[in-house]
């Protein structure tokens, strides 16, 4: 632990055919103690029905206790990627794509209620352009959602289009919470930059940062409080995409050096908020 406290990253993926267990010993070995494995389409398992979604499910959750094992507490969030869902429509038309994500929804659920998995995730809207009837499915998806994490009372990671691209963006999903009867602060906005450090801005939506230096100065400079993440995809080809697996203790590390952070601070970036957030405990 960095002075004696907890660090988290709270969106990291893990590939089985990727660097998986010697990222998850460079997290550690500078300092990061606990991780929220996400979900992510494999490349290994090409999706064709529901049992290709509970196997690929499955192999996060089996990354989820790879990183265990290595020392680091983990936990899981699965659910059906958007961006799968034009790529389904082209190989089995658009209806039974719909029909296949929404019960990869229900897998995904059941898996939560199983305590295999700690939420849903990531799932959302796609970030790319793509026609009207995909988003409006995308959505109605996210209702189902919504509806099914208030009665489990889990976190739902979201991946959606960027708030520059779509500027009511935050609006319409907490429109969508608000109608599922949902928690806004249960529900976490992945990918997220200084423009939705403000409640102004996230409307109350939690949301987890890339944890950049100009992130983190902006943040640590106000008084909110907010999970940072790497976004680490775990692809050979690519290392390091999107932020290599130790960014997160190394900028905490920076972040006291500058100053920037103190215990306090830290305690409440990385226990108060994931616990309010994810319901975990991060200081066992």
């Amino acid at each position: 632990m960095i002075e004696g406290l907890p660090v988290l990253d709270s969106h990291i993926h893990l590939d089985p055919m990727g660097s998986n267990r010697h990222a998850v010993r460079r997290f550690r070995d500078c300092g990061g103690t606990h991780l929220i494995v996400v979900h992510k389409p494999y490349h290994h398992i090409n999706i064709h029905g529901i049992g290709d979604y509970i196997s690929s499910f499955e192999t996060t959750v089996g990354m989820c206790e790879m990183a265990g094992k290595e020392g680091v507490k983990s936990w899981c969030v699965v659910g059906p990627y958007p961006g799968e869902l034009p790529m389904l429509a082209r190989t089995l038309g658009f209806e039974a794509a719909v029909d296949l994500q929404d019960k990869a929804v229900d897998a995904a659920i059941n898996m939560v209620r199983e305590n295999k998995a700690l939420g849903i995730g990531e799932v959302g809207r796609v970030h790319f352009k793509v026609e009207d009837r995909v988003q409006e499915a995308c959505d109605d998806l996210l209702h189902h959602i919504f509806r099914e994490a208030r009665g489990l009372d889990c976190p739902v990671v979201l991946h959606t289009e960027s708030y520059h691209s779509n500027p009511e963006l935050m609006r319409h999903l907490a429109r969508m919470i608000d109608k599922a009867g949902f928690s806004r602060k249960r529900v976490v906005k992945h990918y997220s930059g200084p423009d939705l450090i403000e409640p102004k801005d996230n409307l109350g939506i939690s949301i987890s940062l890339q944890c950049r230096k100009v992130t983190l100065r902006q943040l640590l400079g106000s008084d909110q409080v907010h999970l940072l993440e790497t976004d680490f995809i775990d692809d050979l080809d690519r290392p390091n995409v999107v932020m290599p697996p130790e960014t997160v203790p190394k900028k905490v590390q920076w972040a006291y050096g500058q100053g920037l952070l103190d215990h306090e601070r830290h305690a409440r970036l990385m226990i108060e908020q994931p616990r309010s957030v994810l319901n975990i405990e991060t200081d066992e």
